[in-house]
């Protein structure tokens, strides 16, 4: 890391957000940290978000406005993916274009670096136009991070939660395939790395809700939720099964795939290893799975089987 006041490089992807992302900009100005850049990566938006971010790139030379290059897959993960190489901070913040930043939040996190010598620091995020109901997700301490606690779901936090060294950040990656999930993913491959971290227990992202954010357009599609829920965890499964040889892993994700293709009336096309690893994992118990299958196709149940998997 460098010597001099560490520099953070906040990365934004972002597509059609001209109405949402100038004030996500402007709490990004107002950060009482100011040694910072800004990179955010169009996704190939045809509003007006390019002369939006422009008219910021143009009164503080700290924004940047690039446009994910054509050769790279349409979506937030590449957009995410190519900010970061060319960046040039020391830390590493992702955030997203609809979301808000607290006026302390990298100030606070940088300070944590320095006073605990770590690889990580996580915060919380809360929304900021709607109640906040339930805080659960953060209800951990920082013994509990560990890979299986996140991948289980025992442990979780959102992507603007995470900023992380930037030696750290280069030796993993969003995967570029996955339309949603992100974070999942990208964290299973941080804590395979490491569990170095500080948890700062306060709420430095305020996160938007509106209906045409891509998780809620998402969730209203049940068939497509249920797809890019099987991804999450298939794609996850994919990148890191290997490195974690980790039981309870492999069962958990393969179960989750199971359940989501099940409720998709098997809809979902399944990957050309996904039976191989069915067999793999749960040996003679696969056969429930083909079991189900049939169930399911001709009289629309599947909960037996799906439980004689999981025993």
């Amino acid at each position: 890391m460098s010597t001099a006041k560490p520099y953070v490089s906040i990365i934004i992807p972002t597509l059609n957000r001209a109405h949402l992302i100038g004030e996500t900009l402007d709490s990004i100005r107002a950060q009482t940290y100011t040694h910072w850049e800004c990179i955010v990566v169009d996704d190939g938006s045809t509003d007006e978000t390019k002369s939006v971010v422009m008219s910021y790139c143009d009164t503080d030379a700290r924004f940047k406005y690039v446009e994910r290059p054509s050769n790279r897959p349409k979506g937030g993960n590449a957009a995410r993916n190519y900010g970061f190489e060319i960046s040039k901070g020391d830390f590493i913040q992702w955030f997203d274009s609809d979301d808000l930043m607290v006026a302390s939040k990298l100030e606070l996190k940088v300070n944590s670096f320095k006073e605990h010598s770590v690889d990580f620091v996580v915060s919380k995020t809360k929304y900021f136009n709607k109640e906040n109901i339930s805080f659960k997700n953060y209800e951990f301490k920082k013994k509990d991070v560990t890979f299986l606690n996140y991948a289980i779901g025992t442990v979780n936090w959102f992507t603007p939660d995470l900023i992380l060294k930037r030696s750290v950040a280069s030796q993993i990656s969003y995967n570029e395939l996955l339309r949603a999930g992100q974070e999942y993913n990208l964290n299973c491959k941080l804590l395979l790395k490491t569990t170095n971290m500080f948890y700062l227990e306060e709420f430095l992202t305020l996160r938007r809700a509106h209906d045409d954010s891509i998780g809620q357009t998402r969730r209203k599609q049940q068939s497509s939720y249920l797809k890019t829920k099987f991804e999450q965890h298939w794609l996850t499964y994919c990148d890191v099964h290997e490195s974690a040889a980790s039981d309870a892993f492999d069962r958990y994700s393969l179960l989750k795939c199971v359940i989501c293709y099940y409720k998709s009336k098997n809809t979902i096309a399944l990957p050309q290893r996904f039976k191989q690893q069915i067999s793999r994992v749960f040996k003679s118990k696969s056969i429930y799975f083909t079991l189900g299958q049939f169930s399911n196709r001709f009289f629309k149940k599947y909960y037996f089987f799906y439980n004689q998997l999981k025993k």
